[in-house]
């Protein structure tokens, strides 16, 4: 058999860390061909340069595509939107990948999915058909979903809603997320050794805090971090902050995160990015995580913490007993960390909670339908599939 060439492409530090068993495995597997693209955050200094991170695991960076501009507006985002479907046409045409596969649903990927789809070449689309309401991501999922040839949804839920959409049941393969799968494979971290690896103190309990903008209500991020540091700051935790995806209003939230910082350094723990790894090790020794980041609804669970997710940036994403949803409310953020920590039924269910993310074995899943897939006409004669 042909060795077939498989382009992954990478955006971000989390998304990279959902990716890492998939590019492995396609690194290992001699009937395929590994290609990776880094985009997005991994090739911006102030967010740390992950790039690095992707190198130092021994992995070749085979395409580079520079996407995000200056600038903190909705305005920016069509303009880098624009400027990556041509870099990524351009990296395409010079690796000539077999099959181009992306996760997720940030703009990036979009201008990649694009970009693939529209030269003519077969796109696997990984996490599509998830349901949640917040900002532009949730455009892009669906619009990748429709341009894309094979599909990966995590959970039948998924799936059935890709179906949904016109697409061939033929072409989905449920795969569950490989979150999953990476958190199966670590050897984790005592407390201890991940409170000496990263200077916090392992004898205060840990409150892990991820907040995003919304993307299409990007001048209210200032006020909701605000509300909700000024809601945990006086709590008895030591405050394990991460800065944001680079999205419209992200630099609101790192102005305010920097502010709390000064103001009580005793209290936060700043990280403009930590590996994929040791951001595992800090959720599964927190005592709490709070946010609106999606792994507070898909990996948490795994770790059976309580998670108080926050606004509407997650709604409708499928999640453990594990979560609350609350409003960017003081009173409400105290009334759930109150539950999270001190509520019987609810600490009962936390020690039951499940999770729905599928088994384990998402990098098998894929390699074997990316090698042995049959790739022709009728994979690129798409219509909707209902009447």
């Amino acid at each position: 058999m042909k060795t077939r060439k498989i382009c992954v492409i990478t955006g971000t530090r989390a998304e990279y860390g959902l990716l890492k068993p998939i590019i492995s495995k396609i690194h290992q597997d001699p009937s395929l061909f590994l290609q990776l693209v880094v985009t997005g955050t991994h090739l911006l200094p102030e967010y740390g340069q992950t790039v690095n991170l992707i190198i130092e695991d021994g992995f070749e960076i085979n395409g580079r595509v520079p996407i995000v501009m200056s600038g903190d507006s909705t305005e920016i985002l069509p303009h880098s939107i624009g400027h990556g479907i041509i870099g990524f046409s351009e990296v395409f045409e010079i690796l000539n990948p077999d099959i181009i596969l992306v996760l997720g649903d940030r703009y990036e990927i979009f201008a990649a999915a694009v970009a693939a789809s529209y030269s003519g070449r077969v796109l696997a689309h990984i996490h599509g058909g998830d349901k949640l309401r917040g900002g532009f991501d949730e455009y892009s999922r669906h619009a990748i979903t429709k341009i894309s040839h094979i599909h990966f949804p995590a959970t039948k839920k998924s799936a059935e809603r890709i179906i949904k959409l016109g697409e061939n049941p033929e072409n989905i393969y449920i795969s569950g997320s490989p979150s999953i799968e990476t958190i199966r494979s670590i050897k984790f971290m005592g407390k201890k050794e991940i409170c000496a690896k990263l200077a916090l103190n392992d004898r205060k309990g840990i409150l892990l805090f991820v907040l995003h903008p919304i993307s299409t209500s990007p001048d209210s991020a200032a006020r909701e971090i605000r509300t909700v540091l000024d809601s945990v700051k006086d709590l008895d935790f030591q405050i394990v902050l991460i800065y944001p995806n680079v999205d419209p209003g992200s630099r609101q939230i790192i102005e305010a995160i920097e502010d709390y910082r000064l103001k009580y350094p005793e209290k936060i723990r700043v990280f403009k990015n930590l590996s994929h790894k040791d951001y595992l090790n800090v959720m599964k020794n927190a005592d709490l995580m709070i946010g609106n980041s999606s792994s507070g609804i898909i990996e948490s669970s795994a770790f059976k913490i309580p998670v108080i997710n926050i606004g509407h940036r997650q709604e409708g994403r499928e999640c453990g007993n594990n979560v609350v949803n609350v409003d960017y409310s003081k009173e409400e953020i105290l009334e759930a960390i109150d539950k999270c920590l001190h509520d019987p039924v609810f600490i009962k269910e936390l020690k039951e909670c499940e999770n729905p993310y599928g088994d384990g074995n998402t990098s098998e899943i894929i390699c074997n339908v990316l090698k042995n897939l049959e790739i022709g006409p009728d994979l690129f004669s798409k219509t909707i599939n209902y009447d």
